[in-house]
């Protein structure tokens, strides 16, 4: 997700693969913005830093939250918000989210892949990048727990879709790529070495997962979201996931969580204070 620090509005992004419960389901979702990931029934929040492009400037640097973001929604006719809560990735760095309620048309990574190759045209094709974000959510997507995560993922997807591939096929986080760059002091950050250690091995480290990604594009007249991806575990045909996934599990689970906090630090147990609630734009 990427926040705007200066107008303090959030930007939100979300990767994935939908699929419907049924053929027949229009294929759009109406979605509330919720907050930062969700893990383990936990908000883990955003780390900072600055990027470019941005949705202000395709060349300055501009500060933003880097993490991923929870959604809600009441339609739970799709697989990955059969829950009603679901976590979403930016991969889109041209606009802000909208901070509240948004409608989203349901594709696939295909029509994702079109949009990149148009954008980043090249040796690595819009095809080859989906590909290599089903690759990373494959290797690591099921490890996500902390906030440092989030924002190593989210930094990651970015690095993918947006980044200049060396001759070798690998994307990294720096402060040079012209194709998506992040600052000096950013660079050297926990979170870009966790993005940059995951980037390197790159359909080579073992999968942990299997996920399927779903893209969700901006369905209002006058583009005024950001478009997300969402990561769904593939079901077998047994009807057992083929992973453990860190999503919210269930409303219910994250308002257990929250209600959990709040029962533990009445006994000096819990973190001190509430999660700070941040508002992002994205286009």
């Amino acid at each position: 997700m990427k926040i705007n620090k200066v107008s303090g509005l959030l930007l939100v992004g979300v990767m994935g693969v939908l699929t419907p419960l049924s053929a027949v389901k229009a294929a759009s979702i109406a979605v509330n913005y919720a907050g930062s990931s969700i893990f383990n029934g936990l908000q883990v929040g955003y780390e900072s830093g600055q990027i470019a492009p941005n949705p202000a400037s395709s060349s300055s640097l501009r500060g933003v939250g880097i993490g991923g973001d929870s959604l809600t929604t009441i339609d739970t006719g799709y697989l990955f918000s059969s829950t009603g809560v679901f976590n979403a990735w930016c991969v889109d760095i041209y606009h802000w989210m909208s901070a509240g309620a948004s409608t989203y048309n349901v594709e696939t990574g295909n029509d994702l892949a079109g949009l990149l190759t148009g954008l980043r045209p090249g040796a690595v094709d819009g095809a080859q990048r989906v590909d290599d974000l089903i690759g990373l959510a494959n290797e690591v997507y099921s490890t996500l727990t902390t906030r440092i995560d989030n924002a190593a993922f989210q930094l990651a997807v970015w690095a993918i879709t947006y980044g200049t591939a060396d001759a070798n096929g690998r994307y990294q986080v720096n402060a040079t790529d012209p194709g998506f760059r992040v600052d000096t002091n950013t660079a050297v950050s926990q979170y870009v070495a966790l993005a940059n250690d995951w980037l390197a091995n790159l359909d080579t480290a073992v999968f942990t997962g299997n996920y399927a990604l779903t893209y969700l594009s901006d369905a209002g007249a006058t583009r005024r979201t950001q478009n997300l991806v969402v990561f769904t575990p593939v079901i077998s045909s047994a009807g057992i996931s083929s992973v453990t996934v860190p999503e919210p599990g269930s409303l219910t689970l994250v308002l257990f969580g929250f209600a959990l906090l709040a029962a533990t630090s009445a006994f000096g147990y819990g973190p001190g204070g509430k999660i700070p609630v941040r508002v992002r734009i994205s286009a």
